[in-house]
């Protein structure tokens, strides 16, 4: 009897583990106050019903199908479908998620992009979809899945053939990932079957995954970083994990936290705006109900990571039982099916105290005590077969300088095939646009090159703009933009837009702008020229929430911000 040897993607290896192990569970689904639970056994069979209803639909091999779904079992079943029989998922943010205007532009650029032959979404969310969709012409149409029953359901073809039964060569797409679009038109990462098996390789190697682990994500599965750490990686490696809807987090920050207490999370990721929004938002009587103790992994990333807020997140939470070695920052994105760089309780991120003056200038220089210091938190040391270099546009400085501040630069298995439709990069090296520098081998990662603001011959950073504004009563934390406007000088102004915050208490307007350049002025020496105050709801930003800048300037020269 020959051994069943190890399938090389995602959907091959879960069909396998439901074979071996079909008692197991593989999915908790969060909804509300109630509580789902499947096996493997469960979520294959799914996995088998949406693969016929994929193919009842009309789609075929090589064909994208866009996937507009909620974070729980029907979104893994038609994903794995897909994959099983060689359709091309392509994730899309859902209108539960994300503002109208957002997510209608969002839909409709990935649609003219990538021309699927359907889209799939639930019966709540049709009519919105379709409306989303305007005059763009889907071939297969809005479905819903699963079909409602009745007069006019497709009747599902006769089964040749088991499902799921696909073997691509591992240059074929297993998704596409279309990038956040924060600093223009999101476009559509191909990521193959090959660097899908080898970054959840190196995410199982590194982070030592364990089939006793169990993920707890509320990151939205269109996310790339909800999707591979709350989905992908549990299914490769044979965990289970816990999905969350992304709006029950926006409600109550404190119900992540709950939902890894409960369900015993070990591995779970999220941006550091979530981290900074918990260590504010939990109440005591919220955190005396915390066990955190089996959280060895609380990944942070998909934003700059800063060292206050770990600080901050490990003191309040250590009554619960987290450990602080826990807080693990990394570095990835969709073009790298997430991770380039990564941090654990046994390789820890290192923490450097840099020369303000100096990094504005894009030097790094150890600071000296009682000298303006800048402290950063480094996003650990590149995977296994991962390389990253900076790339300094003056062609770099004399060793004895240090390091420089440049455009961060990787290259490893794990990386994308190229944007959809040409698919094939122009080189091994992939270009990221993020701005950082390398220090006693950990990535440090200080902004966007497109949103660093450069003003007097120093460059401010967007993070250190935000940190700054969190600190300001009457300002939405995470809703600002800061970049220089023309006013015939050589240097121009700065603008910053930002969102003020609702409810009571919030002081007047004019009071706040005088805070905010206040603040810019004494903690980061940048003196604000205009400030602009917005309704909440008012700045442009993407699915993933992220502030768009380069929109925002385009519609403050517009005049079509909603300014107060």
């Amino acid at each position: 009897m020959t051994a069943d040897p190890q399938p090389r993607t995602v959907h091959g290896r879960f069909a396998q583990q439901a074979r071996r192990q079909p008692d197991a569970l593989a999915l908790t689904c969060l909804d509300g106050d109630a509580v789902r639970r499947l096996s493997r056994r469960e979520l294959a069979a799914l996995v088998d019903a949406a693969g016929w209803a994929l193919l009842a639909f009309g789609a075929r091999r090589g064909d994208r199908v866009v996937l507009v779904l909620p974070n729980d079992e029907s979104f893994a079943a038609v994903l794995l479908a897909a994959m099983g029989r060689g359709v091309v998922p392509v994730p899309a943010a859902t209108p539960a998620t994300t503002r109208t205007e957002a997510f209608g532009l969002r839909l409709r650029g990935i649609v003219a992009d990538c021309r699927p032959v359907l889209v799939v979404t639930t019966a709540p969310w049709h009519d919105a979809v379709r409306t989303a969709l305007g005059g763009h012409g889907v071939p297969g149409g809005v479905r819903t899945w699963p079909e409602p029953a009745g007069p006019g359901a497709p009747a599902p073809p006769p089964r040749t053939r088991p499902a799921g039964t696909y073997a691509p060569p591992p240059d074929a797409p297993a998704f596409l990932q279309y990038t956040s679009g924060s600093t223009g038109s999101p476009k559509g990462a191909v990521i193959s079957h090959g660097a899908l098996h080898a970054a959840c390789a190196q995410a199982a190697r590194v982070y030592g995954e364990r089939p006793d682990d169990v993920a707890v994500t509320w990151v939205p599965l269109h996310h790339d970083m909800g999707l591979v750490t709350g989905l992908l990686r549990p299914l490769f490696s044979g965990y289970p994990s816990v999905l969350m809807a992304p709006e029950a987090f926006a409600r109550r920050p404190g119900a992540w936290l709950s939902a890894v207490t409960e369900h015993g999370g070990t591995l779970s990721s999220a941006p550091d705006f979530a981290y900074a929004l918990c260590a504010r938002k939990v109440t005591d009587a919220e955190l005396a109900a915390l066990d955190l103790r089996r959280w060895r992994i609380a990944r942070s990333a998909g934003e700059v990571v800063r060292a206050a807020t770990a600080e901050r997140f490990g003191a309040c939470f250590a009554a619960a039982g987290f450990s602080p070695r826990s807080l693990c920052p990394s570095y990835g994105m969709a073009e790298a099916t997430l991770t380039v760089t990564a941090s654990t309780p046994d390789s820890p991120p290192l923490r450097l105290a840099v020369r303000t003056d100096a990094l504005r200038a894009g030097r790094v220089v150890p600071a000296a005590p009682g000298t303006p210091a800048t402290l950063l938190l480094s996003s650990g040391t590149p995977l296994p077969g991962t390389s990253v270099q900076v790339r300094v546009r003056d062609g770099g400085a004399g060793r004895e300088e240090g390091p420089r501040v440049g455009e961060v630069v990787i290259r490893g298995p794990q990386l994308f095939d190229g944007y959809w439709p040409a698919r094939r990069r122009p080189a091994a090296r992939h270009a990221t646009g993020d701005r950082g520098f390398l220090y006693g081998g950990h990535l440090f990662v200080v902004g966007r090159t497109d949103d660093v603001l450069v003003h007097h011959g120093r460059n401010f950073y967007p993070a250190d703009v935000l940190a700054a504004c969190e600190e300001v009563a009457g300002l939405r934390p995470g809703r600002c933009a800061a970049f220089g406007v023309a006013d015939g000088g050589s240097e121009g102004r700065v603008c910053l837009v930002a969102e003020l915050a609702d409810g009571p208490g919030t002081p007047p307007a004019a009071r706040v702008a005088a805070e905010v350049r206040r603040r810019l002025a004494s903690s980061l020496d940048l003196y604000v020229g205009e400030v602009v105050l917005l309704p909440g709801g008012g700045l442009p930003v993407t699915t993933s929430g992220k502030v768009r800048v380069g929109e925002t300037k385009r519609r403050l020269a517009r005049g079509t911000l909603p300014r107060l």
